[in-house]
């Protein structure tokens, strides 16, 4: 059972370093994961979740307002600056980046710039999602078998 822990924290540890050698995630996530303790065993895990959340329904509005024939682009630079902020926080140093980028297509208004921003959001929000969700369920295997230990 020890042997199993110790590998399941060695696909967890694995996995965190390829994301943060790609850039998809930087050390901000590492110092989440610290904050996760006895008392707050959970705090990861909602913290992800929470950002995902939050996540769909800003890049859903994001869409919708750059849809409209006439964007109001003050209001989407402020969603932007909103979703750049929680990606930092998270650790989603590629969201991030991509957000900073896209608050430049709003000030200068380009529509068309924006759009094809929020396209990479997606597809990197996706592919964070994804990675993400493979943690999530590693952590979830490693309590299982630290609780089964009676730990």
């Amino acid at each position: 059972m020890e042997a199993q822990v110790a590998a399941v924290c060695q696909n967890i540890e694995s996995l965190l370093q390829q994301l943060q050698n790609e850039g998809v995630l930087d050390e901000q996530f590492q110092q989440l994961m610290q904050l996760q303790d006895d008392t707050n065993p959970d705090f990861v895990a909602e913290v992800v979740q929470l950002y995902f959340e939050d996540s769909v329904q800003k890049i859903d509005r994001m869409g919708a307002m750059l849809n409209s024939p006439v964007p109001d682009f003050k209001e989407l630079d402020q969603l932007v600056h909103q979703f750049k902020g929680s990606s930092a926080s998270l650790g989603a140093a590629t969201i991030a980046q991509l957000c900073i980028k896209m608050r430049e297509g709003c000030q200068t208004q380009n529509q068309q710039m924006c759009l094809m921003l929020l396209g990479q959001l997606r597809d990197s929000y996706l592919l964070l999602k994804g990675k993400l969700d493979t943690f999530m369920s590693l952590e979830h295997q490693r309590k299982q078998l630290l609780a089964n230990l009676g730990r």
